[in-house]
């Protein structure tokens, strides 16, 4: 069996006594531990998961939100250059005619994903300027909300 010389501080298993210098771990508990366990500054935390086992999950944080506006000539529009994880899209509900989004290719009538005032759609990209925008009616707007 392995030895761990680093003290397993991990308050969430509420561990009595607690874990402290030199401890053996079976191999089995050393793999349910790497499982169940991630690494973040520097301290391990543990991974929840719901009674049937499913890991739980979240969104990450929104780091904020920004309007792209199609062009009068063309009604094509691009996101900023925001480096991200994700984002959310929301046809502005002001928008008069319906918007087309897609992500990482200019956007058209046939190809993008409709989104008529208010409608919202998300896609997980590395930057916000991967998701085009078409819109028939020019000057339209989408609302993004982008994680980081």
């Amino acid at each position: 069996m392995p030895d761990i010389n680093k003290p397993m501080d991990i308050p969430e298993l509420n561990l009595q006594p607690p874990i402290s210098g030199k401890v053996k771990l079976s191999e089995d508990m050393q793999q349910t531990l790497a499982l169940l366990c991630a690494y973040v500054n520097n301290k391990r935390v543990t991974l929840k998961a719901s009674e049937t086992g499913m890991l739980l999950v979240a969104e990450p944080l929104i780091q904020d939100v920004v309007f792209v506006q199609s062009a009068a000539g063309t009604g094509l529009g691009q996101g900023d250059n925001l480096p991200c994880s994700s984002v959310i899209v929301m046809a502005h509900p002001n928008n008069s005619g319906r918007a087309w989004v897609r992500p990482y290719k200019v956007s058209d009538a046939t190809h993008g994903w409709p989104l008529d005032a208010g409608d919202v759609v998300s896609f997980s990209v590395n930057n916000v300027n991967q998701i085009y925008l078409y819109t028939e009616t020019p000057e339209q707007r989408i609302i993004v909300a982008y994680t980081r």
